[in-house]
């Protein structure tokens, strides 16, 4: 009987312990991931009192970052999305803050056929690298 009472307590501490180990990440950001016609958006959300967000990549770099803009195209100035270039400004987040960054290849961008399909994002804080992927 003594037997099932130690086995049944180690069984317990090792599920206690493996689901405290994953649940670290989640307690400094929450990750969102948004696929559309026009791009990949990554939402983070802090979970944590202050968090910063250094650096954000998608598919290892390979997705630029881009932002709201004009681009002339052919004499004419259109509006959409246009890459930023490769500076990334690193934001202070406080708990419950949730910021939206877009990124992919604007149709100037990208040879005819490539695109941006999501495989991972990768978030750098202050408090670690946190991956998330398909």
């Amino acid at each position: 009987m003594t037997k099932y009472y130690t086995a049944a307590a180690a069984i317990i501490l090792l599920a206690t312990l493996s689901s405290t180990a994953g649940a670290t990440e989640n307690d400094i950001i929450n990750v969102d991931i948004q696929k559309n016609i026009q791009g990949i958006n990554v939402t983070v959300t802090a979970k944590t009192d202050t968090v910063v967000i250094k650096n954000i990549d998608v598919n290892r770099g390979k997705c630029p970052l881009l932002t709201k803009g004009t681009v002339t195209y052919q004499g004419k100035r259109l509006e959409g999305w246009v890459a930023q270039g490769a500076t990334f400004t690193p934001t202070t987040m406080h708990f419950a803050d949730g910021l939206t960054w877009h990124f992919g290849h604007t149709y100037l961008q990208a040879p005819p056929g490539v695109n941006c399909s999501f495989l991972e994002a990768r978030v750098f804080t202050d408090k670690g690298t946190f991956t998330v992927s398909e």
